[in-house]
């Protein structure tokens, strides 16, 4: 039972880190666009860990939080 448990939990790990780099870079909201809410939610996040949302792809520098700097860089990259 205990194996059947842990199996269970290794597959939905699996479809969430799935569904996570599916998502596109700078949807930080998972509306499927990259817009200005997007960075309303970064910024909402500030100070968290990424690995606690579901705006792992918008960890910009990949230091395993979202921060200011994360807002900085979805701007500079929403420029180009």
């Amino acid at each position: 039972m205990v194996c059947r448990v842990l199996a269970l939990l290794a597959l939905l790990g699996g479809l969430l880190i799935a569904t996570s780099a599916l998502a596109a870079a700078g949807d930080c909201n998972g509306d499927g666009e990259v817009n200005e809410a997007d960075l309303d939610a970064l910024i909402a996040a500030n100070n968290t860990l990424a690995a606690e949302t579901s705006m792992a792809n918008c960890d910009y520098d990949g230091d395993g939080a979202i921060s200011l700097a994360d807002a900085n860089a979805h701007i500079a990259a929403s420029r180009q």
